[in-house]
């Protein structure tokens, strides 16, 4: 039976047989995700697991598992990054028909800028080292506008030589990637940005 989108994004909570109907698994490989810590649940006072829509949407992303689309709302990815051929790769690992992400590829800051004002991306996905205002000028920025508040950013860059938590503190970003990247590591990164609120703005 085809369960309507809304139903889906309005429910709380998922039960492991809609979670198995829903991905083509059985319910008790469901069951042992859960026990065995792979996807997070609770249990009713009863003793039933539950699950919300976001983390199972998370765990199916983390491990490249198609999203079904009764699971999907449109969530945008921005990929800010000056290197065609990483931009590329980076997009491949985003695979819309896959993760059910809108992706959008700019390649400098002043173009990305201007997008993230008029479309307002749920994740940007910035290189910190850019011809003309770097990354984290444009984090800065991001975070100074009131109206991007929900605008998160993770840093892709091949910096090794970094203090990530300091670079987060100061620019309002949520996290640090280290190029190259594996496509599992990007996927998990998106999806916990996604469930994550973005810090105020400065």
């Amino acid at each position: 039976m085809h369960v309507p989108t809304a139903a889906i994004g309005s429910a709380r909570f998922l039960t492991t047989n809609r979670i198995a109907g829903l991905i083509g698994v059985s319910e008790r490989t469901v069951a042992n995700w859960i026990d065995r810590g792979h996807l997070d649940a609770h249990r009713t006072p009863g003793g039933h697991r539950r699950v919300s829509p976001d983390e199972l949407v998370q765990f199916l992303h983390a491990r490249e598992m198609p999203v079904p689309k009764e699971l999907q709302s449109e969530r945008r990815v921005l990929i800010v990054e000056a290197d065609a051929q990483v931009a590329r790769v980076l997009q491949s690992y985003l695979n819309p028909e896959i993760t059910g992400y809108s992706v959008t590829w700019m390649a400098d800051a002043l173009s990305a800028l201007m997008h993230i004002g008029h479309n307002k991306p749920h994740v940007v996905l910035l290189d910190i080292l850019m011809p003309g205002m770097d990354g984290l000028e444009v984090c800065r920025k991001i975070r100074a506008n009131p109206d991007l508040a929900e605008v998160r950013v993770i840093f892709v860059t091949r910096y090794t030589d970094i203090d990530p938590d300091s670079i987060c503190r100061d620019t309002g970003a949520i996290g640090v990637l280290l190029k190259p990247i594996r496509g599992p590591e990007l996927n998990e990164a998106v999806a916990k940005a996604l469930s994550t609120r973005a810090p105020a703005s400065f």
